[in-house]
């Protein structure tokens, strides 16, 4: 296995990460690299002792490739790697997508509410209703109020949803 310098390894038996200091040192056995543990304190080390730390994208690839396959991750070939690479960027890509759609934007004006619970905060709403938002504060927000006198407002509590009020 090949290290270069300043590269990030977890070095066995240390839960922090190491640095490469520099190596591969030839040495009776086996080659040694010379690396900076978190404590600051130098070591040489030999090789097997040593394990790059992978990306999110390349851990991906590695549990497809290794899930799939008989193949390990270790020995697998350039076009492999490749292979399962594209994988991991559709399967990252997806699983963005998805915390896009679990975290949605901020309420703002122009977003439209369906209320859960008639008689919310004390407004003259039935559930069912769908409003309008008109602004966003810190704590709460306004919505129109169609059954109120023309100009009204009906003010929610933003920490609501889901239990008084849903986005429509």
């Amino acid at each position: 296995m090949s290290f270069k310098a300043d590269q990030r390894v977890k070095f066995k038996g240390m839960e922090k990460p190491a640095t490469i200091i520099s190596g591969p040192h030839p040495t009776h056995g086996a080659d040694r690299w010379l690396i900076r543990k978190a404590d600051e304190t130098v070591s040489l080390v030999k090789a097997a002792e040593l394990t790059p730390i992978l990306s999110r994208r390349d851990l991906v690839a590695k549990a497809i490739c290794e899930g799939t396959t008989y193949t390990r991750w270790d020995s697998a070939t350039a076009m492999t790697r490749i292979r399962y690479l594209r994988a991991a960027d559709g399967v990252l890509a997806a699983l963005a997508t998805a915390d896009d759609d679990a975290n949605p934007a901020p309420l703002a004006a122009g977003d439209r509410i369906r209320i859960l619970r008639s008689g919310l905060e004390w407004a003259t709403v039935n559930r069912g209703d769908v409003l309008t938002v008109m602004s966003v504060d810190d704590i709460d927000f306004r919505t129109n109020a169609p059954s109120a006198p023309l100009g009204s407002q009906w003010t929610f509590a933003l920490n609501g949803e889901g239990k008084g009020w849903e986005r429509a």
